[in-house]
């Protein structure tokens, strides 16, 4: 209720914005034991074998949804019985114009692409110690912890 009255307020290092990303994380699954959402995201797509649809929006992703979700709460409900209203720039809450259809529309995060970082979803099968069919060694890159080749990996580290 207090951010209906000052939207403006609402920051992503909030105490606020902790609980709702566990509230979020409990929604995608009520065992993971992780605080945040990245935290979650990470521990259910490597560890529980989730696809991408299936885990928590990133933090940055989660803001801006709450920052939609405020423009409506604070602007839409809550001052709806004043008389003249001045409602915000939707841009400072989530929303992006766009010029091709001429309409506002979400904006998700300033974050990249995935697919961007696509390589990094790679992982091999190796059981102990990779081997010249390695999918990772094929691909010239290093084995990451989505890899099954535990420590035993001669290509080194994880990444």
């Amino acid at each position: 209720m207090k951010l209906t009255y000052d939207p403006n307020s609402f920051d992503c290092d909030q105490t606020l914005m902790e609980a709702l990303e566990r509230w979020t994380v409990l929604m995608y699954s009520k065992t993971c034991s992780k605080l945040t959402v990245n935290e979650a995201r990470q521990s259910l797509f490597t560890n529980q074998l989730k696809s991408l649809e299936t885990i928590p929006p990133t933090k940055a992703a989660l803001y801006q949804h709450v920052r939609r979700t405020l423009l409506v709460a604070a602007y839409t409900w809550h001052l709806a019985p004043q008389k003249n209203i001045k409602t915000p720039n939707p841009g400072l809450y989530g929303w992006q114009w766009n010029c091709r259809l001429e309409q506002w529309v979400p904006y998700w995060t300033a974050l990249e692409d995935v697919s961007k970082a696509c390589s990094m979803l790679l992982h091999c099968g190796c059981q102990k110690t990779c081997t010249k069919n390695c999918k990772c060694s094929k691909a010239g890159l290093r084995c990451t912890v989505l890899c099954k080749c535990e420590a035993g990996c001669s290509r080194g580290q994880y990444d």
